[in-house]
């Protein structure tokens, strides 16, 4: 929708300017005289190519957290959806999720519902939060439907900030030791050989073999880097190939230490996805579709979601289509058969999730402690080659500078 640029003048005489989001000029004035302004004029605002680009990005997790809340207070409070999301909009600090808010209050004052106006912006507006919104307003729990909303985005928030935190020291780790190990095997090394021949020092096979390995990278930088540019596009290209995703996912979970990571976060994603929904009243079937939508961050996983949810339409239980389907872990499996013995499945699953949350926050952990002494024992074995190759020439130098005294 078209922003409208505006002067007016309130109730004591004086000028204000500002910006409006309307249909039209004539929707400008109304919208201005509820403000209990008197229109003087307005102009429509040409958008530039880099505010369309702007336009088009995705708004950060913390600022939809905090308009899900503050949303469901308010609706339960009993105000309007209108006035909700205007009085709202004036306190959230993102000039772009304003501008949406006021296009979905238009949208809705036009006749349209909730679902129907935050639907034109999947960018921020995600497929599971339009489910959500759209069982609310059919079942008249809106309030308490955002609210579920903002308690799961929150969630995957803190999942995002342990992953990043478990990411942050191993990367730093290994860029630290690429570049040292540059440095000494790229140019101290072919010094210290260098000056260990004119003093003709007899070179031992260990320097031999670093001294080569130094002239090898050296000489093939560039096609070393066009390898390791062409490994990732290949596992891009995988990655994007959906059979491809499936093998490359499966053997990511029996990677030492990362893969189970990999899992817990995955399962623990599914634990809380589950019951979200299911609390929400979205029907199996719409579950599904959305768990197997790239929403685990496990594409194997994922294809046991499939099987198991073809094996449900044809009228097994849960519990064992996910036995069948193969993948998941006895716990897990034990967990939905409980649930659905029981009758709280949404419980069952809320458990399972906050369970793999505990799991996901120990085994970051484990994996921490055990990238340390990996880490020390690798550079240490590192060093001590390089160390050894230089050490072991300059002992033969002193040893003949001795038997010359």
């Amino acid at each position: 929708m078209p922003s409208y640029s505006y002067k007016a003048i309130d109730d004591v005489g004086k000028i204000q300017r500002g910006k409006v989001v309307a249909l039209g000029e004539h929707d400008v004035e109304a919208r201005i005289t509820q403000e209990g302004l008197t229109l003087i004029e307005s102009k429509e605002v040409k958008e530039s190519r880099l505010n369309k680009v702007f336009a088009g990005a995705k708004v950060k997790p913390r600022l939809l957290i905090e308009l899900y809340r503050r949303l469901s207070q308010t609706l339960e409070m009993g105000l309007p959806i209108v006035t909700a999301l205007e009085e709202n909009s004036k306190m959230l600090p993102s000039l772009r999720l304003k501008r949406t808010l006021s296009e979905v209050q238009i949208g809705i004052e036009g006749g349209q519902t909730l679902h129907e106006a935050v639907s034109r912006f999947p960018l921020i507006f995600g497929k599971l939060d339009l489910s959500i919104i759209q069982i609310g307003e059919q079942a008249g729990i809106m309030p308490q439907c955002l609210q579920d909303l903002s308690d799961f985005h929150e969630w995957k928030e803190d999942i995002r900030s342990t992953i990043k935190k478990a990411a942050i020291y191993p990367c730093f780790v290994l860029v630290a030791l690429s570049a040292v190990i540059g440095v000494w095997v790229g140019y101290v090394l072919p010094q210290m050989a260098g000056l260990l021949t004119e003093m003709g020092a007899v070179i031992p096979d260990v320097t031999k073999v670093v001294l080569a390995t130094s002239h090898f990278i050296r000489n093939n930088w560039i096609w070393l880097i066009i390898g390791i540019a062409a490994m990732v596009a290949c596992i891009f290209m995988m990655q994007r190939n959906p059979k491809g995703a499936v093998f490359l996912h499966k053997h990511i979970l029996k990677t030492p230490l990362v893969g189970k990571v990999v899992e817990n976060i995955a399962l623990a994603r599914l634990g809380h996805y589950f019951a979200t929904m299911y609390n929400a009243g979205m029907s199996i079937n719409v579950i599904f579709e959305i768990l197997t939508d790239g929403v685990l961050g496990n594409r194997y996983l994922e294809s046991r979601m499939i099987a198991a949810y073809q094996d449900i339409q044809q009228g097994h239980t849960i519990a064992s289509s996910f036995k069948k389907a193969g993948g998941f872990p006895l716990l897990l499996l034990g967990g939905i058969k409980n649930g659905e013995t029981t009758g709280t499945l949404d419980e069952a699953f809320k458990r399972l999730g906050d369970y793999f949350d505990g799991e996901v926050k120990r085994t970051v952990q484990i994996m921490l402690s055990n990238i340390e002494p990996i880490t020390i024992f690798v550079l240490g074995g590192v060093f001590g080659l390089i160390i050894l190759s230089i050490l072991l020439p300059l002992y033969d130098v002193m040893g003949e500078l001795g038997k010359s005294y």
